[in-house]
């Protein structure tokens, strides 16, 4: 009786043991696994390393991978515009590394000089003197000053006070044009921050008036891209200087009417006698690229006398005869005889010679100016003898020249593309 409980002890001991056993193996097994879970190991970052976060509820994990660029300048096949948008994610050594082996890519490569720019200009972001001084390294006269462009405007972003600073003594001795255009490259950067500043300090500076001209220009383009074209009109409106003023309504007009010019039109024409024939013309030359119908009703609106019908109607004839020859030559038969229109007359001629040189002949004889009447159809007439000669012959012996007109359009040759310029 005693025996029983015996071997029943001896059995749960023995089973005991076994699952004992069984959940310290698991155990060990588990334990093995887990802290790459809850503690992964950080994977190192180099120059040669692209660096992202992913975060989660808990902690933030890095994340290496190989950066396109250095692909790139491997020499492996991969677009530039692939390799062009790791840049923005590069740290000042990284791009000192990176341009290394970029100036050390052959001079016959095309993509040489925009990916050198490129790493300039994310080093501008923390050192500008930097980029500055390896961008004087440059061989290419073009090439370096695109750099140096580059460079100035990222500078004019982040830090434009310095950027102006610096310009005062680094650019006294530049000549003119390589002056105004870092100069503008500086504003241009400072206007994409803050416009309101940019256009106050350029207004303040004591320099001639062409430049602060463009420098004011520079601004409000910058400022209207931005979505600023109200505060930018007002900005203009409020200048006293006429002249000044007047250059920067045309700044401001060109650039509105690229995207919206009926309202742009509604400005000009609100400013009454102040709207300059400068300012239409800039108007119509604009709206006359995209719509040359509506450019042209509106201008067929002025006062017959407005003196911005002339050369605002060259501007739109240089457009519109390029999609519709007749409503063009209609519209034109429309305006007011006068030799101001002699420029639209040898716009309309210029386009009208390689389609219908014998209605072109028409129009050009019909220009008041003597030298440009004798100009324009001696280019028609070469024009015409090449595509039907029998005509041409038919024409001069059907018209009432003197010997001497008739052996100049007789021996009028074909002058090619260039007509109508400097008219």
């Amino acid at each position: 009786m005693k025996r029983r409980p015996i071997f029943l002890y001896l059995a749960v001991w023995s089973f005991s043991l076994v699952a004992a056993y069984y959940i310290g193996s698991r155990a060990q097994e588990d334990s093995s696994v887990e802290p790459s879970l809850s503690a992964p190991s950080p994977i190192r970052t180099t120059a040669n390393s692209a660096r992202a976060e992913v975060q989660t509820d808990t902690m933030e994990y890095a994340v290496s991978a190989e950066n396109p660029l250095d692909t790139y300048l491997s020499g492996e096949p991969m677009p530039l515009e692939e390799a062009l948008r790791a840049i923005p994610t590069l740290s000042a050594e990284e791009s000192r590394l990176l341009l290394s082996n970029a100036f050390a890519l052959a001079t016959s490569d095309p993509n040489r000089p925009q990916l050198i720019r490129e790493l300039l200009s994310q080093l501008a972001r923390t050192e500008p003197l930097a980029a500055l001084e390896i961008a004087s390294g440059i061989a290419s006269l073009r090439d370096g000053e695109r750099a140096r462009v580059a460079i100035l405007e990222v500078w004019g972003r982040s830090d434009p006070a310095a950027a102006i600073a610096w310009a005062q003594n680094a650019l006294a001795g530049e000549p003119v044009r390589a002056r105004s255009s870092q100069l503008s490259a500086i504003y241009r950067g400072y206007a994409a921050t803050n416009p309101e500043a940019a256009f106050a300090q350029a207004m303040s500076m004591d320099e001639n008036a062409r430049l602060k001209n463009r420098l004011l220009g520079e601004i409000i383009e910058t400022q209207i891209q931005t979505g600023g074209l109200q505060a930018a009109r007002i900005a203009v409106d409020a200048i006293s200087d006429p002249t000044l003023r007047d250059g920067l309504r045309r700044d401001l007009v060109n650039e509105w009417a690229e995207f919206d010019p009926a309202a742009a039109a509604a400005y000009v024409s609100s400013l009454g006698d102040d709207a300059s024939q400068r300012l239409k013309t800039t108007l119509v030359s604009e709206w006359a690229e995209s719509d040359p119908v509506a450019a042209a009703a509106w201008l067929s609106s002025l006062a017959q006398d407005d003196p911005a019908i002339a050369r605002g109607s060259a501007a739109i004839i240089r457009e519109w005869t390029r999609y519709d020859l007749a409503a063009s030559a209609e519209w034109l038969n429309s305006l007011p005889a006068s030799p101001e229109l002699d420029r639209a007359v040898v716009s309309y001629t210029f386009r009208a010679a390689e389609e219908d040189p014998e209605t072109a002949m028409t129009w050009a004889a019909s220009i008041e100016n003597d030298r440009r009447r004798s100009w324009m159809m001696e280019r028609v007439a070469g024009t015409w003898k090449e595509q039907d000669a029998q005509s041409f012959e038919n024409y001069l012996n059907e018209s009432e020249f003197t010997q001497e007109q008739r052996d100049r359009l007789e021996n009028a040759q074909n002058r090619g593309g260039g007509w109508g310029r400097g008219w």
